[in-house]
């Protein structure tokens, strides 16, 4: 956010007898100065120069224009006389000001605009409050000795210039030409507009440039029809000069939410709503405290629509940070190494079966898998192993497995499956060995039968051809056996 800064200028004593001193525009510096530098309301760096002359004052303007940001907000304020040379240029007067050499004793209007022309600011604002006049009616005391244009002197883009009057317009300081007198009629109303908010127009809590204009515009011309200030401005978006430190709900809404009557507390939200949607944060925070009250209405319509629109105005709560990713610490599988083999012990050969997984394993017929590295050994491996050793004559049988052989860390439960183990593998073997011989009585009958049936013993010339079928499908079975008996093995 860029820097708030304002000059304030006032000159009311003049060096010059042709110049009537005022007495006003002190007082109004000060008043202004006060409002602007609360940091409540406004929040300016405020600079005041009160009766300096022209060249500590146009030291100070140069000051407030160099180096600027765009986004920092410049107020020059000035109050005293405007002159007017014969060539209808427009100079400020001050304290030094001699009437007969404007051009080495006073402020050039031109030397202003160049100075706002060369900073870097988008938003200056540019109030004077000086009379440009020598006409006056009976009464009244003017603050200039000639007519002039002052809007035309300060043309400029990022500029905002008010005045207490125009070319043909009187700016009055009260019934007193002499001594003390009230307030300028202009700053007056700027100072109370600001000061007590009521210069916040549409009620936002936001008192915006355009705004503080159209309050003192009405208030000075209610008050003094002939005086008639004006505004040019040529600036990109709103211009916030102070906040509404006084805000207040309206009472239209302040009314309905004390009502009664449900529909009346009902159709509050609407107008809740909009002053949160344009309103500043003060302006919010209080609004979500009415609609948080409603919500608490004793009305179910009332306080249902009330939590709705409050959940609709809420901000959507943040999602929680993804936290740190932990990986997942190493795990190393313990390699179990197999006892050492007594020496002068025959090998103990071991089964595999590539390709094959551990989930079908161990097989109800077949046996359990054989010995994968890190895991410890199936015990229904040692009587496998023992029956293995016993069909190739090792002289090893189921008896001798024990200990050794499935290791001191197997569980108690699987040590205790050992004996079923043995006896199923002892049954499957018995029944292999009947198939075996099944299968080789019924080959030799086939064969048998197909010699004979070959040689004419059928009779007939069908003898031959079902001599051939026979010994086929004896083949056929026999390869089917010997495949099937691998696949098993």
């Amino acid at each position: 956010m860029g820097r708030r800064l304002a000059l304030l200028i006032a000159t009311y004593d003049y060096q010059d007898d042709g110049l009537r001193a005022l007495t006003a525009p002190a007082h109004d510096a000060e008043a202004l100065a006060a409002v602007l530098k609360d940091a409540d309301i406004a929040g300016f760096e405020v600079t005041t120069l009160i009766n300096e002359p022209h060249y500590r004052v146009g030291e100070a303007i140069g000051d407030l224009y160099r180096d600027r940001r765009r986004d920092d907000l410049t107020l020059l304020y000035f109050t005293g006389h405007g002159l007017k040379d014969d060539d209808g240029r427009l100079y400020l007067a001050t304290t030094n000001t001699r009437r007969g050499s404007l051009l080495f004793t006073s402020l050039p209007a031109e030397q202003i605009d160049q100075a706002m022309s060369g900073s870097m600011s988008r938003q200056k604002v540019l109030i004077l409050d000086c009379c440009y006049s020598g006409a006056f009616p009976t009464g009244r005391v003017a603050k200039a000795d000639t007519d002039v244009h002052a809007l035309e002197r300060f043309q400029g883009r990022g500029r905002t210039v008010l005045t207490a009057s125009d070319a043909t317009q009187y700016s009055f300081e009260g019934n007193q030409p002499h001594g003390t007198a009230a307030q300028s009629v202009f700053t007056r109303h700027l100072v109370a507009g600001l000061q007590d908010g009521s210069a916040d127009l549409d009620g936002d809590g936001d008192i915006t440039l355009d705004e503080l204009y159209s309050y003192v515009h009405d208030r000075v011309v209610d008050e003094m029809p002939q005086q008639r200030p004006k505004k040019q401005d040529n600036v990109e978006g709103r211009i916030v000069i102070a906040r509404n430190i006084h805000w207040t709900l309206p009472a239209h809404l302040h009314h309905a939410l004390a009502s009664p009557i449900a529909t009346d507390r009902l159709g509050a939200l609407d107008g809740l709503a909009h002053l949160h949607r344009i309103g500043n944060n003060h302006v919010r925070r209080h609004v979500l405290e009415e609609i948080r009250r409603l919500a608490d209405d004793d009305s179910r319509t009332v306080s249902a629509a009330a939590a709705a629109r409050l959940q609709s105005l809420l901000p959507p709560a943040p999602a929680p940070p993804p936290g740190p990713v932990v990986k997942p610490a190493p795990t190393t599988t313990p390699v179990v190494e197999a006892p050492a083999r007594p020496a002068g012990s025959a090998p103990q050969p071991t089964e595999s079966r590539p390709g094959s997984g551990n989930d079908f394993w161990p097989h109800p017929l077949i046996g359990p898998s054989p010995v994968q590295p890190g895991h410890i050994r199936n015990p229904g491996q040692g009587a496998r192993e023992a029956r293995t050793r016993a069909d190739t004559g090792s002289g090893v049988g189921p008896a001798h497995v024990s200990e050794k052989t499935t290791g001191p860390s197997v569980p108690a439960r699987e040590r205790a499956a050992t004996p079923r183990t043995a006896r199923s593998g002892q049954v499957w073997h018995w029944i292999v060995r009947i198939l075996r011989i099944v299968g080789a009585v019924y080959l030799g009958a086939i064969y048998v039968a197909a010699i004979i049936a070959s040689l004419g013993g059928a009779g007939g010339a069908v003898g031959p051809w079902f001599g051939f079928v026979l010994i086929a499908v004896g083949a056929i079975a026999g390869i089917l056996f010997v495949r099937w008996r691998r696949r098993n093995r």
